[in-house]
């Protein structure tokens, strides 16, 4: 039986599930490419390596699992395997989507808000879902997982949530670091840039820095409880899944995006040893996707034990 609380994860599970199978066939019968792989489409290449009949075999397969780990409820085994199937189908998209919010805003606010046409891409609309359902089946999994948290030992918990934490802050940061020097023109990251080029970076490394930010949040008292300047919630507890939630969706994102940065080196496309400063930061992404997911565990272990966090020096 599901419990209360995950229904609605798991419900948004088995509804993506049966709209990725929809869309499948919907594009088959239609003869219309698969939103997967679209070549002209920088958000809907992730199946792009496969033929279109083959590609719409592939997303329908992946729809139909994730439709069985929705209904099979507390299978572990099918949760797993449709968590590592709907991150297969995901590429930098979502994550690109994201990091590039701070430089779209910005484009909107000087009259260029033709560019945030980039957002209505259907191929990012099935991306954003799947994405979602990922997060979804892994939250339920980490739930049930941590549910005898109370037998666990709430400082092991606690020094496991700050060193994973501090891991998973510094990807971001040097990754932010590096956006920096390029727009500076540092010996090293001194690629060619135009204003815009260089507004997107510093807009990266913004949004790169508010993720480190937020993710400190798992060892401070601020992540435990609202602080006073935050109107109607001054003092109250951080609802535990809501610092949860979050952290393992950019870790699925994350994941996916590691795996194009790791499948564009070992293709020896789109890297070269002349810039290699700027993108060798990249190979912390799996490192940092591992270490936010376990971070966000042992921090909904800590919260379940009631141990408090320990002020990050």
């Amino acid at each position: 039986m599901t419990s209360e609380r995950h229904r609605f994860p798991v419900y948004l599970a088995g509804i993506t599930g049966l709209a990725l199978i929809a869309i499948s066939l919907l594009c088959w019968a239609t003869g219309n490419p698969n939103p997967l792989a679209v070549a002209d489409d920088s958000f809907g290449r992730s199946l792009l390596f496969l033929p279109q009949p083959a590609a719409h075999l592939v997303l329908a397969a992946v729809g139909a699992l994730t439709l069985v780990a929705a209904v099979r409820g507390r299978s572990r085994i099918a949760g797993v395997a449709a968590v590592g199937a709907l991150a297969l189908l995901l590429d930098s998209g979502v994550l690109a989507a994201i990091g590039y919010l701070p430089f779209m805003a910005f484009s909107a606010l000087t009259g260029h808000s033709d560019r945030l046409g980039i957002y209505l891409s259907p191929s990012l609309l099935v991306q954003v879902g799947i994405a979602a359902a990922a997060a979804s089946l892994l939250w339920v999994l980490v739930s049930r997982a941590t549910e005898n948290a109370a037998a666990q030992d709430p400082e092991r918990a606690a020094a496991r949530t700050r060193r994973w934490t501090k891991i998973a802050m510094e990807a971001p940061l040097v990754y932010a670091a590096t956006r920096v020097l390029m727009a500076l023109q540092v010996p090293g990251f001194d690629l060619p840039m135009d204003r815009d080029a260089v507004l997107a970076g510093l807009g990266l490394a913004l949004a790169a820095t508010g993720g480190a930010a937020l993710t400190w949040g798992l060892i401070r008292p601020w992540g435990e409880r609202f602080p006073r300047w935050i109107p109607g919630a001054a003092g109250r507890p951080v609802p535990v899944d809501l610092a949860v939630v979050p952290a393992l969706t950019v870790s699925v994102l994350v994941l996916a995006a590691s795996k194009v940065i790791l499948t564009m080196l070992f293709a020896e496309t789109g890297f070269g040893l002349e810039h290699v400063l700027v993108w060798l930061p990249m190979f912390l992404w799996p490192l940092w996707s591992i270490a936010l997911a376990l971070a966000a565990v042992n921090y909904k272990i800590r919260r379940s034990t009631g141990q408090r966090s320990a002020m990050m020096v």
